[in-house]
């Protein structure tokens, strides 16, 4: 069996490129996926924003839930934003 140098210099050359475009692409996508990821929807509005439903999950009874959702579907519909 003949081993032949070149062929292996152009295989090993192949797998750095692959390896090295492969880590390339990776770096671009991780990039533009930091770049356009969304803003934290938990965090504080900013402006005349108003968060119109909170975490009630605290609440002890259901009939206490209901009527806070209720209540605050009112409001939100009386100012109209």
């Amino acid at each position: 069996m003949i081993i032949s140098t070149r062929r292996i210099k152009q295989w090993l050359t192949f797998l750095l490129l692959f390896v090295l475009f492969t880590l390339l692409l990776y770096q671009v996508m991780s990039f533009f996926t930091e770049m356009f990821e969304p803003d934290s929807i938990y965090k504080e509005p900013i402006g005349d924003a108003v968060k119109v439903f909170s975490d009630y999950g605290r609440q002890t009874s259901q009939a206490t839930f209901s009527e806070l959702v209720r209540e605050r579907l009112l409001w939100f519909y009386e100012i109209g934003e």
